[in-house]
């Protein structure tokens, strides 16, 4: 907060922000405001103008002139006109590349059906099956990310996992390493389905098969970009059919099932099944570790907290 104030203080041109980090300095960081303000762009628009941010929007909308240029923009924006109503629009204008969802035309997508309790062997043929490229693997949660993450890692891949209960420093870090190219496989969940640009991405693998159909697009959209080719792999179990029917109704097309060699699968089924059982040590390791912390700090809380009951006795005796 301090560095971002000293900087706020030069009056900076442009102010990239986060709106809960921009309403903490409106209310802290003294001679800062937003009266000038001549132009206002809402980036993943459709998120931002959601509920998630609702409160925090709305208190910035009312501190900033109502005499502004608006953007909007997103890859899939929301039909709701209350909500862009809500960005105090006057007479909007809309440029849509498409009025349905596209993906691009060098991505080639693609799925594999394949059996829930097999879904590890899967992955780990189509890593060997298209070993020397980059890959960002989805999972829908942040304990089956890191899952799959100590899998891989048991198994000889660099992979490294990317979700929200990391800390900030830990996430930059990971990100770093899958930018650096020092690792090939980064796995995460929807934390990095939109806002990252890394050009070397070359494949995006659907490990878990996103419950919103517009997240499918956000998501393969970490590929093909600005021109370039990549691909797109969707795993879809026994449980994910009418998931799987609904992204490609949304995005209009058939997509071609991805070709494997199920008996060369099933050769992995034991290696496969030994990193299972390393990965979910280690996780309940990681998990204890936490735990004993925890624990730690409320030791640590509660003899603090006798202490000053005891220093606090004693000055009430001298007062005596």
């Amino acid at each position: 907060m301090m560095s971002q104030s000293l900087a706020l203080a030069k009056k900076p041109h442009v102010v990239i922000a986060t709106p809960g980090r921009l309403i903490d300095h409106l209310q802290n960081t003294k001679g800062f405001n937003l009266r000038s303000l001549k132009f206002l762009v809402m980036d993943e628009a459709d998120r931002i103008l959601n509920m998630d941010f609702e409160t925090e929007v709305d208190k910035i909308l009312k501190v900033i002139p109502r005499d502004r240029n608006t953007y909007l923009y997103s890859a899939t924006m929301t039909k709701k006109v209350q909500k862009l109503q809500r960005a105090a629009l006057k007479n909007p204008v809309k440029c849509a590349v498409s009025t349905k969802y596209q993906t691009v035309e060098k991505l080639q997508q693609h799925y594999v059906f394949i059996p829930s309790k097999f879904k590890d062997c899967y992955l780990v043929y189509i890593l060997n099956e298209l070993a020397g490229n980059s890959f960002i693997i989805f999972c829908s949660t942040c304990n089956n990310t890191q899952r799959t993450a100590l899998l891989l890692r048991n198994l000889g891949f660099a992979a490294i996992p990317l979700h929200g209960q990391m800390n900030q420093n830990k996430r930059l870090g990971a990100l770093n390493k899958f930018k650096a190219k020092s690792r090939s496989v980064l796995l995460a969940t929807d934390v990095a389905s939109r806002g990252l640009d890394i050009p070397h991405v070359d494949v995006v693998i659907n490990f878990d098969i996103p419950t919103h159909s517009k997240d499918y697009i956000h998501r393969v959209g970490r590929t093909a970009r600005a021109g370039r080719s990549g691909k797109s792999i969707t795993f879809v179990t026994q449980y994910d059919v009418e998931l799987f029917q609904r992204i490609e109704h949304l995005i209009g097309k058939k997509l071609p099932a991805y070709p494997t060699q199920d008996e060369e699968v099933m050769l992995l089924a034991e290696r496969v099944s030994e990193a299972q059982r390393f990965a979910r040590l280690e996780l309940r390791e990681q998990g204890d570790k936490r735990k004993r912390r925890h624990d730690d700090d409320d030791d640590t809380e509660q003899s603090l907290g006798i202490r000053r009951k005891v220093v606090g006795g004693r000055a009430r005796k001298k007062l005596h």
